[in-house]
């Protein structure tokens, strides 16, 4: 990841500018520093964050600046201040002596880019290919030159490091967050986990109990602003947690197999996931004498994204470590999905 812009502290309060330096030491960063209208204009668009001092609060205010981000009002009474910071577009008003707040808000300013779509995908029943089609995604972001995460949350699943053929990857596993309290940082986040051939992946360690760590959604905001792409293989038993990662995916795909079966076992899975989920989209996996991609969509009432064509070497590949990537229709159907996402190259 690139390094982020600079903070700007504009003050004419050296008090105010010593504050603001220790903040930004806090957090790794050095600021610009601006102590009249025209140093402010000059950095408005391109800073990481705005420190903003009271003397300066109404003048700037009054300068019709575009709106911005992480813009933040320091002041002795703060009250008092707080409409014309709402004026100003700034997030936060405290005081001088709030350091915790003041450090919080950079630190989240210049934390990762805090604009990764995250898709869910969920098996539609047993076997239908769902933790395949997540590390698809992976693959077809890096292609792409994105920056993807792909997220084993079924504690069931084979392992999605087995998918990818990562499984002796270096790095932390879902047990490694049992202690984690609080925000983590994103670029620590991606510091420390495994990746392969450009996707880094969440999996679960091969030995021990499977449950994911109360700071599991912790883990995950701090992934979505880390990444490009967080695609998460969520469990067809769909307990709390679930609920809440389908709730916070852009999109959820639905991978069902084209047998009246596994349709029946999909439409009882779906009052759940229309529940929670913004968007919900089906892959359809074909099958031999199967009833087809059309009459999976009108069974289901949602439309069918796309459709895989099984390929029996994929099997063989995941098995010898290679993966899905040399499989055309899994390449094909992931590309669709981002096209649907608009993740550009």
């Amino acid at each position: 990841m690139t390094d982020a812009p600079a903070p700007l502290i504009a003050t004419t309060d050296e008090r105010l500018v010593d504050d603001g330096m220790r903040w930004c030491a806090a957090v790794g960063a050095t600021p610009q520093l601006a102590h009249d209208l025209t140093g402010v204009r000059r950095a408005w668009r391109t800073a990481a964050a705005v420190v903003v001092g009271e003397d300066l609060v109404e003048e700037i205010a009054g300068a019709a600046l575009p709106r911005r981000e992480h813009v933040l009002v320091v002041a002795h009474d703060p009250d008092r201040w707080w409409p014309t910071a709402v004026a100003l577009g700034a997030t936060a008003v405290c005081r001088a002596g709030d350091e915790d707040r003041a450090v919080e808000l950079l630190s989240a300013a210049l934390d990762g880019t805090g604009e990764a779509c995250v898709v869910s995908v969920v098996g539609g029943a047993g076997g239908a290919g769902a933790s395949t089609l997540t590390a698809a995604l992976g693959l077809a972001a890096r292609r792409r030159h994105l920056r993807p995460l792909v997220v084993d949350a079924d504690p069931l699943g084979g392992g999605l490091d087995l998918v990818l053929g990562a499984e002796r990857a270096e790095g932390v596993r879902w047990e490694d967050f049992g202690a984690t309290r609080g925000r983590l940082d994103a670029a620590s986040l991606a510091d420390v986990l495994p990746a392969r051939d450009g996707v880094s992946h969440l999996a679960w360690a091969r030995e021990g109990p499977r449950r994911l760590p109360q700071s599991w959604s912790a883990v995950l905001s701090a992934a979505v602003r880390a990444y490009d792409l967080v695609a998460v293989d969520v469990p067809r038993h769909l307990d709390d947690a679930g609920i809440e990662i389908i709730g916070r995916s852009v999109l959820t795909l639905v991978v069902v197999p084209e047998e009246i079966a596994a349709v029946a076992a999909t439409r009882h899975l779906l009052v759940a996931v229309r529940r929670g989920a913004p968007a919900v989209g089906l892959v359809s996996v074909r099958r031999p004498s199967g009833i087809g991609p059309t009459a999976v969509a009108d069974a289901l009432e949602l439309p069918v994204l796309a459709r895989v064509r099984p390929d029996r070497r994929v099997r063989g590949a995941v098995d010898r470590g290679h993966g899905p990537r040399r499989s055309r229709s899994l390449r094909r159907v992931a590309g669709t999905v981002l096209d649907a996402l608009g993740l550009e190259p």
